[in-house]
């Protein structure tokens, strides 16, 4: 008896082919799912904005808004130079002019005191019978003369020193320049002033005597001559003395005076800076 073959009816198998190991799983720890694969800290992905400025907009819609492209900085309005402020109001002008009016007063009654100084002196030497030179002036204008050694000064402290013996060659000029001349003793011009006086009476002193040749007049006569010379050298002394002082107070008075206008010009100052700024002033 033939033998039954059982039909079975299967779903068809697919081909087999090369088989394929699955893909090996990887498990991250910790530590590398903080960094990337290349042990970088993982940064997220940024936006480029797109040359029309739109960039994508968030969410899952993928759509994009509108940015506005940032503007060009605008250049400001140069400014208008501020004017200068005007501080030389009445009270300062006022103030200068009081200064500079006192200051005038003082140089002028120093000169009057050395003119006078000037007229004693000259009388004291004319009964000495002592008589200077040509063109000797007892006291001569100090404030002209101060004035002469200010621009001086000014003038030689601008100019470069060229060596330091030059600068010693240069001594200082005196206020007043020292006199010369000689004594009349024999009393041409005055015959009753003290050096013809002196000298007379002497030499009738030792002619009575019959020495008026004599070491003994000579030594006298000696001795009363540096009496004159001394008493002068005291006079000259005096007289130089004299104009350093006077010197000394209007360059004191100076100083005090240029003072006194810096502190006027400062108040106006701050006067006009408070008006300008809407204090009123003081």
């Amino acid at each position: 008896m033939a033998r039954e073959r059982s039909v079975r009816f299967n779903s068809p198998t697919p081909p087999v082919g090369p088989f394929r190991p699955p893909p090996a799983r990887f498990v991250l720890s910790p530590a590398q799912k903080a960094y990337g694969p290349a042990g970088n800290r993982a940064t997220a992905p940024t936006r480029t904005p797109t040359r029309s400025g739109r960039t994508p907009a968030g969410g899952g819609g993928g759509g994009t808004r509108d940015v506005p492209a940032p503007s060009a900085p605008q250049a400001s309005a140069p400014r208008a130079p501020r004017a200068p402020l005007n501080w030389r109001d009445s009270a300062y002008n006022s103030q200068i002019a009081s200064i500079q009016r006192a200051l005038q007063d003082f140089e002028t009654g120093a000169q009057q005191r050395g003119d006078r100084f000037g007229i004693d002196f000259n009388t004291s030497l004319d009964r000495m019978g002592y008589r200077p030179g040509s063109g000797f002036t007892a006291m001569p204008n100090l404030i002209d003369g101060m004035d002469e050694q200010e621009n001086a000064q000014m003038a030689s402290s601008s100019m470069a020193r060229s060596s330091m013996s030059a600068d010693d060659s240069q001594e200082e000029q005196p206020l007043v320049q020292p006199i010369s001349g000689a004594f009349d003793i024999e009393g041409v011009s005055n015959p009753f002033t003290t050096a013809a006086r002196g000298t007379r009476s002497l030499r009738d002193d030792f002619a009575g005597r019959g020495t008026l040749r004599s070491s003994d007049f000579a030594r006298n006569f000696g001795e009363f001559q540096n009496r004159l010379n001394q008493q002068l050298e005291s006079m000259e002394t005096s007289r130089g003395r004299f104009a350093e002082d006077l010197a000394t107070d209007v360059a004191q008075q100076r100083t005090s005076s240029q003072e006194a206008q810096q502190r006027a010009q400062r108040d106006a100052m701050m006067r006009a800076a408070m008006a300008a700024a809407g204090g009123g002033g003081f």
